[in-house]
């Protein structure tokens, strides 16, 4: 197949090199030199034809536009080629020459590739069939700017490996280095221009966008790679498409995408299209009265301000652009006004000249005018040209590496093949007036660009540098404010499916964008969650009224220190404490005494510290719970009542058998009295209640504390009432000994009067049964607010009927008839019971 492209080239070449049409008519296109370099500018564009396919146009039916930055960029290889001839160090005796051509039309390209890959002079101009050794008459090719030309020219390229560095051929596709092994770039690629897109569109929180790309490889790739983006980070698409003129004509399908656009409520457009299809779109959008919306151009025509020139421009809103970065060319500007003056001077004689002969012309070149000559000067700013300068600079550079020019002087009869080079550019690490210049293994070069704003206030120079866009990672800055560079809106227009969602509101996808949604207000104690993705309900003990965005902690009830109830409470455990205290102190000074020692003697001391213990379970009931609180105040409680109602139980039992079983089992009283019986019972039978206790706490292991909402602003704090439940089970061995107080009590019945205990301790345990028995039946309908109140008014019930019934009559007799806390008084009481026995 390369043979054949081979033999094509020979036959074609010779015949019209020959002929002599391609000798150029001006200067500016060809310059000789040991070195050439082919390049392909578009000083001249294409007009849109309206022919049908595939009917093949003829000359006769294109017309051209001139545009002034293509001839700007043209004239910077002419600079760079002049800069380097003229220098000493790189290229020291080696001159560079160039063959350029307009590429004003797709046809240009075969026949610039025809002179480009014809021989070299000195070698035979012959067909062959063997393309080792070949070299062609160039040495390598700068050029074309677009990405199907760029295209076009790589494929035929491909069997020779002559270096091609095209100056803005952005597409991606060209990254291949299979299909395009010999292709580089000074100018990013569409991968780096979409995400540059992309990055400017999450900057001004942008999520509703149309994407319009043109039907040709730059836009059919950057429309594919700008949308692909924009779905990764969840950028929703209004619409995307591809003006193509299948029926009808062009406007006419142009027309058709804008109403699209129009109809989906978008204000964000990217168009990812080629210069005359950007210009179409314009002036449709124009005619269609599309206003204040907001256009993102990709860097083929951001730069170009022919957009300038389109009447009324303006209106249609605020265009962004991205666009090469500049550089620096040092002494370019005198250059091009010494070129432009110089073909402002000279004579005329190509006036006559055909749109056939565009490759190698330029008749606009002959007759600038002052506005044109300053319109091609302002447009000198804008990084093409660069472009162009570093890609005849990176040639040079591989020569010199090629040439070893480091010696000072250049190898001349070093030969190599294009391969060589084209390697030697792949390696190629320098620095350019600031700017590094090397290519990735894609043949990239490592840059960003530049993003711009068009400010309309001149046909020459409407451009203005807002931010930049640096790769890898990928970051878009704008380092001048909204105002500054947009000083007629107030605000950046929004493009947005849906408005945002206020607080408190969830989105519910309307359609299947997720940027398209309708809003509905969060319900009661839910809040907004994930931006507002989700109403989530809020915890326990929290609320959260309609449409809120967060939820409130709820008022925390509890019995608190400072409320009356406690302090009522507080002064009653208090003074029961203090009574037992001072109960205490009685009988510890009467100690020796007969009614002391009737009471329980030694044991009383043990009564009453159980109730001191007891009362003090009132305190654990007010202020705010804790697991430690919650967990021990039950047993406690249990715990010391089983010790008062322990001593109780064996203190009747002693008084029975005293004097109505002692003499029937003097053994068994014997050991009881030996071995401190009174003292062994009541210990083991606290061990009961405590072991009971804490089989309870085991076997419940879960949370003592509880949070139960009592309105839906209030939550009340309080200790398990399940565990109280389990707890109350241990009041049963509470009433088991209470009861057995009253048979030994209902025993003792007729004993002395001054042993008589029965009346005052069954007087006791009724006040205990009643008030425990009426708390549990109130337990299980009363409010969670009042149970703690409630619980701590029984325990000072039950502790002061216990007090007043039992110890307060013998407080009563030791002090006010201390004549009935005598011996001789109880020897006179058990005389009497015995005659009263007798008879």
């Amino acid at each position: 197949m390369w043979c054949f492209v081979l033999l094509t080239v020979s036959l074609f070449i010779g015949p019209i090199e020959t002929a002599g049409e391609w000798d150029s008519s001006s200067t500016d296109f060809e310059l000789p030199g040991d070195y050439i370099l082919g390049g392909l500018f578009p000083i001249h564009t294409e007009a849109f034809s309206t022919l049908s396919r595939p009917i093949v146009p003829t000359f006769s039916d294109i017309s051209f536009s001139f545009l002034r930055a293509s001839y700007c960029i043209f004239q910077a290889m002419r600079f760079a080629v002049e800069e380097i001839n003229n220098a000493t160090h790189l290229l020291p005796n080696i001159t560079l020459g160039y063959q350029i051509f307009d590429d004003c039309t797709s046809s240009i390209y075969i026949k610039a590739m025809f002179a480009f890959v014809l021989r070299r002079a000195q070698t035979s101009s012959g067909a062959t069939h063997n393309l080792c050794g070949y070299q062609p008459r160039v040495t390598a090719i700068i050029g074309p700017w677009s990405s199907d030309g760029a295209t076009i020219v790589a494929n035929i390229l491909h069997p020779f490996l002559l270096p091609q560095i095209s100056y803005g051929a952005s597409s991606e596709k060209l990254s291949d280095k299979v299909y395009f092994p010999s292709f580089l770039r000074t100018i990013p690629s569409d991968k780096n221009q979409a995400e540059a897109i992309i990055l400017l569109i999450q900057r001004f929180k942008y999520d509703w966008i149309a994407v319009v790309g043109s039907d040709d490889q730059y836009g059919q790739y950057g429309k594919h790679e700008v949308t692909t983006l924009a779905s990764e980070r969840n950028i929703c698409m209004a619409y995307q498409g591809i003006i193509k003129a299948k029926e009808g004509t062009l406007k006419e399908a142009i027309i058709q995408v804008i109403k699209h656009i129009d109809s989906s409520r978008v204000n964000i457009t990217v168009l990812f299209a080629t210069l005359q299809l950007t210009v179409m779109y314009f002036q449709t959008a124009i005619e269609l009265n599309i206003r204040d919306k907001v256009w993102i151009i990709s860097e083929a025509i951001s730069a170009n301000n022919i957009l300038s020139e389109i009447p009324n421009i303006s209106k249609v809103g605020l265009i962004l652009g991205i666009a090469v970065r500049e550089g620096q060319m040092p002494g370019f500007q005198d250059f091009l006004s010494n070129a432009l003056a110089a073909q402002s001077l000279s004579p005329s004689n190509l006036s006559q000249a055909s749109a056939e002969s565009c490759a190698q012309t330029c008749i606009e070149c002959q007759s600038f005018t002052n506005a044109m000559v300053q319109s091609i000067l302002g447009s000198n700013k804008w990084g093409i040209s660069f472009n162009v300068y570093s890609a005849v600079y990176s040639v040079a550079h591989s020569l010199h590496q090629l040439l070893n020019c480091d010696s000072g002087t250049c190898n001349k009869s070093r030969t190599f093949l294009p391969s060589e080079l084209l390697e030697s550019l792949k390696r190629v690490n320098f620095t350019l007036h600031n700017r590094t210049i090397n290519f990735d293994a894609n043949g990239n070069l490592r840059t960003g660009y530049n993003i711009i704003i068009w400010e309309n206030k001149s046909s020459i120079d409407p451009f203005r540098v807002i931010g930049s866009y640096t790769p890898n990672p990928g970051r878009v800055v704008i380092n001048q404010p909204f105002n500054t560079w947009a000083p007629g809106l107030k605000k950046m227009p929004t493009s947005k499916c849906s408005s945002e969602c206020e607080p408190g509101q969830r989105k519910n996808l309307d359609g299947f964008h997720h940027c398209c949604f309708k809003c509905t207000d969060c319900p009661k104690n839910t809040f907004e969650s994930n931006h507002g993705l989700y109403c989530v309900e809020c915890f326990k003990w929290q609320w959260a009224p309609s449409k809120s965005s967060v939820c409130y902690n709820k008022t925390i009830v509890y019995l608190r220190w400072e409320d009356g109830i406690s302090i009522a409470l507080c002064a009653m455990a208090g003074a029961g404490i203090l009574a037992k205290a001072t109960i205490t102190v009685i009988f510890i000074v009467n100690l020796k005494t007969p009614i002391v020692k009737a009471a329980g003697g030694k044991l009383c001391f043990v009564m009453l510290l159980a109730l001191v213990s007891g009362s003090s379970c009132v305190f654990a009931f007010i202020g705010l719970p804790s697991e430690l609180v919650c967990k021990v105040r039950q047993p406690v409680f249990a715990v010391s009542f089983t010790v008062f109602l322990s001593c109780i139980l064996v203190r009747s039992f002693q008084l029975a058998c005293i004097f109505k079983m002692a003499s029937r089992l003097p053994k068994a009283y014997a050991y009881w009295i030996k071995y401190n019986g009174q003292y062994v019972f009541v210990l083991l039978s606290t061990m009961v209640s405590v072991f009971h206790s804490l089989m309870l706490l085991i076997n419940h292991p879960s949370s003592f504390m509880r949070r139960d909402s009592l309105s839906d602003l209030e939550l009340i704090l309080h200790c398990n009432s399940d565990l109280f439940i389990v707890f109350l089970k241990s009041y049963i061995y509470n009433i088991l000994l209470s009861l057995l107080c009253f048979l030994f009590a209902f025993l003792g019945k007729d004993l002395p009067k001054n042993y008589n205990e029965g009346k005052w301790i069954s007087q006791s345990m009724v006040v205990f049964i009643f008030s425990w028995s009426l708390f549990a039946l109130i337990s299980f309908s009363a409010s969670q607010r009042y149970i703690p109140i409630i619980q701590a008014v029984v325990i000072l019930s039950s502790s002061y009927g216990i007090v007043g019934m039992y110890f307060i009559p013998k407080c009563y007799i030791i002090l006010f008839k201390p004549q009935q806390n005598t011996n001789a008084y109880f020897q006179m009481c058990i005389q009497e019971y015995t005659k009263r026995r007798s008879t």
